[in-house]
């Protein structure tokens, strides 16, 4: 595995500490801002990745070590139907146990360097390897966390005044 799974794993294992830290004092008007019509908020966003780690990383790995085949789609907006009405720290404490679970299902299939290169056929990409799926969930990983930090960023950004020329991330926001 040209990314080792030990550094896939320890990236996995700190997402829900780096999530809970990220929206641990952030009001509720920061947790549903939206930068834009048609976009999630910080809620929204933790919802899909709870969401993720029932539907879809544990279950395609799962398929590609027992028979390959053809990977069911993601509905990314699924979390938004399952997770309606939860509050972000119900959502956090939800993650960090369903990643917790997830974890232990990883280290319990010692996966050999070898399985790395087993394939499942995914809808959109057509095969993808072992590797790449759980580079993938670590990758997935970090950019929600950047677009969680984005959004908080920005919602508070909104005040700040003549310092925004300062803040990169508020160029070309909405004040």
């Amino acid at each position: 595995m040209t990314l080792p799974l030990h550094a896939v794993r320890q990236s996995l294992a700190q997402t829900p500490r780096i999530v809970e830290g990220l929206i641990a004092a952030a009001p509720v008007s920061a947790l549903t801002w939206r930068e834009a019509e048609g976009t999630w908020h910080a809620v929204e966003v933790l919802s899909h990745i709870a969401d993720g780690e029932i539907t879809d990383w544990m279950p395609r790995i799962e398929q590609i070590l027992s028979d390959g085949g053809r990977f069911r789609p993601f509905d990314r907006e699924g979390g938004l139907v399952r997770y309606r009405g939860w509050t972000a720290e119900a959502l956090v404490g939800e993650f960090g146990q369903l990643r917790r679970a997830n974890l232990e299902k990883l280290d319990t299939l010692q996966l050999a360097p070898s399985q790395m290169r087993l394939t499942g056929t995914h809808p959109e990409f057509g095969p993808v390897t072992l590797e790449q799926l759980l580079a993938c969930w670590a990758t997935h990983d970090m950019a929600h966390i950047a677009q969680l930090a984005r959004l908080l960023t920005r919602s508070f950004g909104r005040h700040v005044g003549p310092w925004r020329k300062y803040f990169s991330l508020l160029q070309g926001a909405d004040a």
